[in-house]
């Protein structure tokens, strides 16, 4: 920390001096230009023009397999570099390949340049050109069609409309890793604000419906998955049962999310109403459909409790409603 006393110059004109050592090594000399930015705080934040430059990694490559390798692209992706440079003395062809599977499932991540011993992947998306408003709506929609696709999937054994809605999981992954990606280069670089038009802790609040809303995809491809797992078709009567539990589910999330959108906290209250009284309901499902088709009852607990764990990431979702009430309404950005 430095500390700098204001002087006067000129009668009406306050100056400040910057400390040497800190101007001399992000190399900051006579004629440099700095943005000065005031914060909500009251701060003023001093950018220096040499910080503008490209952002930019290396990954020594080492015998990983796809896993550990996607973990490796993606965290680099995640924290916001604009280059990751994948080096090793010979890169095999397998790898590469492996290199263009993980590029395809993030935005705007591109093969720029390649040689045996290096490929640079290049960042090319703006966070312009993705409004988080835009990029949360899409999720909604996306994650809404999977969850009731994915009970309608069920309901009827229909394991061609199962497997559909198992390959749209990757669509949402990329998605939220875009708006984790924004979230990053917001925080740490506080000029992208007037880019974005939202503050940090707005953006924050994306951030944290995106992650809720994925997890609600990922229990999509749950109850997918318990319908290929089940032996024959579900009595009509469980059925029933299950698809009326699910349009409980489905209304709950999307009248937080509407919450969310429009900054309704009158309608995120209303929701977490709803908290009190309606597991009870489920368990009597789960058990009485268990009961009349035993063979199915793993199958049966897995949507059932899937179904569940929607409810309570939707009611997370209003919570966020609540605490971001200034939250603009998507439907019309």
């Amino acid at each position: 920390m430095f500390e700098r006393k204001v002087q006067k110059t000129g009668g009406s004109t306050y100056f400040v001096t910057l400390p040497k050592e800190w101007a001399t090594e992000i190399g900051i000399s006579q004629g440099s230009v700095i943005t000065l930015m005031p914060n909500d705080s009251g701060s003023l934040l001093l950018v220096p023009e040499s910080l503008s430059q490209v952002n930019r990694c290396t990954i020594d490559l080492q015998d990983w397999d796809f896993d550990r390798f996607q973990r490796e692209i993606i965290s680099r992706y995640i924290v916001g570099y604009d280059i990751i440079e994948i080096r090793r003395d010979r890169i095999r062809p397998e790898q590469r390949r492996m290199m263009r599977e993980i590029a395809q499932g993030l935005v705007g991540l591109e093969i720029f340049d390649e040689t045996q011993e290096a490929v640079l992947l290049q960042a090319m998306v703006n966070v312009r050109d993705f409004p988080v408003e835009r990029t949360l709506a899409r999720i909604f929609d996306i994650t809404h069609a999977m969850l009731t696709d994915a009970v309608s999937a069920f309901s009827q054994h229909d394991e061609e409309l199962a497997r559909d809605v198992l390959e749209r999981d990757g669509d949402i992954d990329r998605l939220v890793l875009l708006v984790a990606r924004q979230f990053s280069l917001l925080l740490r670089d506080l000029l992208l604000e007037e880019d974005v038009g939202l503050s940090r802790l707005s953006f924050l609040h994306y951030h944290t419906v995106a992650d809720q809303l994925e997890r609600v995809a990922d229990h999509a491809g749950k109850i997918s998955d318990a319908t290929l797992a089940l032996p024959g078709p579900v009595l009509a009567d469980v059925a029933k049962e299950i698809e009326q539990r699910s349009r409980d589910a489905v209304s709950v999330l999307g009248r937080a999310v509407q919450a969310f959108e429009n900054g309704n906290t009158d309608l995120a209250n209303e929701v977490l109403k709803e908290k009190e009284h309606a597991e009870q309901l489920f368990q009597v499902t789960r058990r009485t459909a268990a009961e009349k088709q035993p063979d199915a009852a793993p199958s049966i607990s897995i949507v059932i409790d899937s179904l569940l764990r929607i409810r309570e990431y939707a009611f997370n979702i209003a919570e966020s409603a609540l605490d971001a009430p200034s939250s603009v309404d998507l439907r019309t950005t």
